[in-house]
């Protein structure tokens, strides 16, 4: 009987040399000079497609130990995608730019896609034994995150936060100023810094040491997610949580970065995932050490003790409940307690940096009403590049929506819903708070949720699954719907990887702005002499930073008049002035030029494409 079905591959064949007759004459080949190739590909199509079905059955018989006759029926069906391409003879499809690649595309992935379902189906034993080693799955996740962020790591120059920070971290491992007690106004918590400071003295004075602490933080990340994932939601939840936080451009863009929040943002979560460990001592500690590493860690307090709380379910652990945030307090108690010391009691006389902060950046206050709006809207265009891709963000926003729905209907049943729930609040109250107080609107803000939407994306895609897998054996809609979610992992998450590598999304660090102040650096130390004046205005934490331990004097500029009055008063000295090349010098070369002076072009620094980035003036009496 199933015999008769045979000739059925003819169709997929048929539809197949039917569709490309029709692309080729659409795009001419119709004349004269092609009608043989016109004629030829249809008439290969209707017969390499029934012999790749033979060969491929033949191979699927000795790959699956079955009879060649169950293998020609079960590979007959992963023809049927075929089937769609004579859709290309509708006229409004064929209008549609592209539309004969995307359905001849489409067509092979899916049939490709059941092909390989069928594989692996009758491997699955196999796939099983595999995918319960998590550890080298795992590892191989780390490993392709570490490629990928680390190919990034010397791509951009210091962004002025940076700058600022490393410079601080250089005085301490320099040993000039170990608690930065000397004239210093230091608006930041000193975790970060004194971890800059001993990969500076590990590996050196560079750009790349500044920045491999986030590196590795962006990576532990990785193995932390895994681990909330793992407790909270299973082994294929957690696998793909990792590789969600592993191509995310929001992570990916600024792990290679020497900003705060890519370690702030790894304490956090590793005090959640300890708390979920009930090492509660251990995870006050770290989230002490995560607030001391930026203060607006203390968002995340919520979550921790969701996730201290969560292990007391039973009676036996209820009875722990009054020691859980005792715990939790002295761990965290004991770090802040460290850190006021250094700040009030070692560092006495200077200002404590939660007073620089304020001073500097005005302190938090509730937004007007009237800001609200834009405010979020201004937080929303950031918060697309979580994913970096259109189809993932409609993706999380509407699987949100059923996951949420789903686990409220089968709450009795469904393992984790609950939190679920919870860690959806909290992305709605992340952002909340990010727009109901005055936080600068600035992309690194938002990091801190890349790991929850890695962990709820990924609760996402296997609804589908976990809805079929209600107390059914392990089947063959499965392996297809993995090998499905497989494709469409791919296809989604390639685009952004590739924007992302090219750091080519508007977050993270510097995008040129200030490529070419190394070369201004090495310019000025090679030729400008000890004590010569260097004017600045934009550029001061770079100079810190890239011209530490040079001896040239920095004056700051408020006015063209200070610059003339300076360069008078010290006409003995070598003096300098730099302008990006988002700034413009005629205004101060036409000023110095009516009382007697001049800006004399010395050196131009480029980017990559070929743009002028900084020019290097020197200034000095006209005609000299």
């Amino acid at each position: 009987m199933t015999r008769r079905l045979f000739p059925l591959i003819l169709l997929p064949a048929f539809s197949l040399a039917a569709f490309l007759w029709e692309l080729l004459r659409t795009h001419g080949y119709d004349s004269p000079g092609y009608r043989l190739l016109l004629l030829i590909i249809p008439v290969l199509a209707v017969v390499l497609v029934p012999a790749f079905w033979l060969l491929y059955s033949a191979f699927l018989s000795r790959f699956a130990s079955i009879g060649l006759h169950q293998a020609l029926c079960l590979d007959l069906t992963s023809y049927v995608p075929l089937l769609l391409l004579p859709a290309y003879f509708i006229p409004t499809i064929a209008n549609v730019l592209h539309s004969g690649t995307i359905l001849f595309s489409a067509s092979l992935v899916a049939v490709a896609s059941l092909k390989l379902a069928l594989l692996l189906y009758h491997r699955r034993s196999m796939l099983r034994e595999i995918l319960s080693r998590p550890h080298a799955v795992l590892g191989l996740i780390v490993a392709l995150a570490a490629i990928l962020r680390i190919s990034l790591i010397a791509v951009n120059r210091f962004h002025g936060d940076e700058a600022l920070y490393s410079h601080w971290g250089l005085v301490i491992a320099s040993g000039k100023d170990v608690f930065l007690r000397m004239g210093m106004i230091v608006d930041k918590p000193p975790v970060f810094l004194y971890t800059l400071a001993l990969f500076f003295k590990v590996f050196g004075r560079t750009e790349t040491a500044a920045r491999l602490p986030n590196v590795i933080a962006s990576l532990v990340s990785i193995v932390i997610v895994y681990a909330i994932a793992l407790e909270l939601f299973g082994r294929r939840a957690a696998t793909l949580s990792a590789i969600f936080l592993t191509f995310s451009p929001f992570d990916i863009q600024f792990a290679p970065t020497a900003f705060t929040d890519p370690l702030m943002v790894t304490l956090a979560f590793a005090s959640c995932l300890l708390a979920l460990k009930r090492r509660y001592l251990a995870a006050g500690m770290v989230f002490g050490l995560a607030v001391m590493t930026k203060p607006t860690a203390v968002i995340f307090a919520p979550l921790l003790l969701y996730f201290a709380v969560l292990p007391l379910r039973t009676t036996e652990s209820r009875r722990r409940l009054g020691w859980s945030p005792l715990l939790l307090g002295l761990g965290f108690g004991g770090v802040i307690l460290a850190v006021v010391c250094w700040d009030v009691v070692i560092r006495i006389n200077c200002i404590n940096f939660l007073s620089a902060s304020a001073a500097r950046y005005g302190g938090l206050h509730v937004a007007p009403l009237e800001r609200l709006l834009p405010r979020l809207k201004d937080w929303m265009k950031h918060l697309q590049y979580l994913t970096g891709s259109r189809v993932l963000n409609i993706t999380w926003i509407v699987g949100m929506i059923c996951l949420l729905a789903y686990g409220l209907w089968r709450r009795r049943v469904r393992e984790g819903w609950a939190s679920d729930w919870v860690l959806a609040g909290f992305c709605l109250y992340f952002v909340a708070i990010h727009t109901l107080l005055t936080f600068g609107i600035w992309d690194r803000y938002l990091l801190g949720l890349a790991p929850l939407v890695a962990i709820l994306l990924s609760r996402v895609v296997l609804l589908p699954h976990d809805m079929l897998s209600q107390g059914k054996e392990f089947g063959l809609a499965k392996v297809a719907y993995f090998v499905v979610l497989g494709a469409f992992l791919v296809v989604t998450l390639s685009h952004p990887t590739q924007v992302a590598l090219r750091y080519g999304f508007p977050v993270g660090g510097d995008h040129g702005s200030f490529q070419g102040i190394d070369d201004v650096a090495d310019y000025l130390k090679g030729n400008a002499q000890a004590g010569s004046v260097v004017f600045h205005k934009w550029l001061l934490w770079h100079y810190m930073f890239y011209l530490f331990d040079v001896p040239l004097d920095f004056y700051y500029y408020p006015s063209f008049e200070f610059v003339l009055d300076s360069s008078r008063q010290l006409p003995t000295y070598e003096k300098y002035i730099v302008f990006p090349s988002w700034t413009n010098p005629d205004g101060l070369a036409s000023f110095l030029r009516e009382s007697g002076w001049e800006m004399v072009e010395l050196y131009h620094t480029y980017r990559p494409n070929g743009t002028v980035s900084f020019t290097i003036y020197r200034i000095q009496p006209a005609g000299e």
